[in-house]
Parts: structure tokens; sequence; C-alpha cells
């Protein structure tokens, strides 16, 4: 098992990828629009599972030859959240001991809680960039931990950490958090069932004229 493998097959081993699809990022294109590479483990992510959600608590976002936010708000989207991400750092202070600007955060994914999750991509080998957090509810707000994108997952679904590091806990300690890519979460919901549960919603069949 080379090393590039082992945190993706660590996740895969708690959480099922048979929802997940390919993501076929043109890497180089990314790679060229935010100046730098990607981690390993996060390429590998997108190769088997995609963009997508888990069980609704956590989105991950799908990677962008752009860094300009769409308009609006930018939510879901990585150049929209990663806005976000550095404004708040630049309004209200990033992590304490940390000797970096704004621009060293790229934001990867999002919570239920209304967490930010991200990289400080402070080192020159993104295989070495921590993950950053900044938790709505909780103190510090801003957190780092020192793995991979792909280890925290991990890490939360299996209580690895000291506290969740999360402000909503729905996926803390969750022995079979579920993962579905985003067309096929959008295809489901658009017949009207549940992506993660497989019921169907409520609202489906509903005359709201």
């Amino acid at each position: 098992m080379t090393t590039e493998e082992a945190p993706i097959t660590a996740l895969t081993a708690v959480m099922s990828p048979r929802d997940g699809a390919d993501e076929q990022v043109d890497w180089t294109a990314v790679g060229q629009a935010w100046g730098v590479g990607f981690p390993s483990d996060y390429m590998a992510f997108m190769a088997v599972y995609g963009a997508g959600g888990v069980d609704e608590s956590v989105g991950i976002h799908v990677p962008e030859a752009t860094t300009q936010p769409p308009e609006g708000p930018g939510f879901g989207s990585m150049a929209g959240e990663t806005a976000i991400m550095r404004r708040l750092w630049s309004d209200d202070g990033g992590p304490a001991g940390v000797d970096a600007t704004p621009a060293s955060v790229i934001a990867w994914g999002t919570s239920s809680g209304a967490d930010m999750l991200g990289w400080l991509t402070t080192g020159s080998d993104p295989d070495t960039w921590p993950v950053l957090v900044w938790k709505r509810h909780g103190s510090p707000q801003w957190q780092i931990h020192d793995c991979g994108m792909t280890e925290f997952l991990r890490r939360l679904f299996t209580r690895d950490f000291a506290d969740c590091p999360l402000s909503d806990a729905s996926l803390w300690g969750d022995p079979s958090p579920h993962f579905v890519h985003w067309r096929e979460e959008r295809r489901r919901y658009e017949a009207g069932i549940d992506p993660y549960t497989g019921q169907l919603l409520p609202w489906h069949g509903a005359d709201f004229t």
C-alpha cells in the first residue's frame, strides 16, 4: 500500500464509497487556477467518492478551476467558501500563534452546523497541509488538526479526536456514515426520495398550486 493509498483505504473501511463517483477532475487546470497542487489524499477522495454530502451533515466541495466566487453568497462552492473563510480570518483574526495571512486558506467543506473546513496551505508540500476548522459554535473558533482531509473524516467518524471538531455532533462516532455523490443526491431529490434514507419525502406528489 502506497502512502497516498493508505488514508483513502482507511476511510473506505469506515465509509462505503458505493454511492460515490469519480469526479474526473482536471487537476492541471485546478492547480493552475489556485497556484498550488492539492493533497494526494484529497485527489484520491475525488477519484473514489467525488464531491457530495455525508448524511446531510458534511458537504465536500467540487474542486474548481477558478478562484472567482460565484455571484450571490457563494455557499457550497470551493471558491465561494474559500472567500468566506478568508474574510472571517481577515475580520476576526486567524488561529492564535499562526504566522500566516488569510490567503493561506483553501476551503474543501462545510458542516450543517455552519462550520467551515479547509487547509492551512503554509507548507510547500500539499500532503503536509493540516486541516483548518472554523467552528461556529466553539472556543477557540479556529482549530488546526495535524492530519489530511480523509484522515480528518475518518477520525471524526471513529471519535479519534479528544473532542468533536464540529459544532454538529451527528457524525461524531457514527459507525456507518453514508456518502452520496452530489449528482446522485440531486437525482434522488428530484425523484422525491431522501438521498440518505431512501424513503419518500413527505412532500413528494403534493400539489402546492
